[in-house]
């Protein structure tokens, strides 16, 4: 960072890639976080559907034998 005689502070390049790598960090994390939890609905989704299936068979299977 520097400061002009003008009290105008611009950034170095230094700064700008610590802040980029600050936001790729960041971002990274989250992107990380949202598709791990995305993963485990889908899988909790196709795990409620084959119980929903199997208990339906066992009902079927009950009604028919009747």
């Amino acid at each position: 960072m520097t400061r002009h005689a003008n009290n105008v502070v611009t950034l170095s390049v230094r700064d700008w890639a610590a802040i980029i790598g600050i936001v790729l960090t960041i971002s990274s994390g989250i992107m990380y976080a949202y598709l791990h939890h995305d993963r485990m609905l889908t899988q909790l989704v196709m795990q409620q559907q084959q119980i929903n299936n199997r208990l339906d068979k066992i009902e079927a299977k009950m009604d028919t034998a009747r």
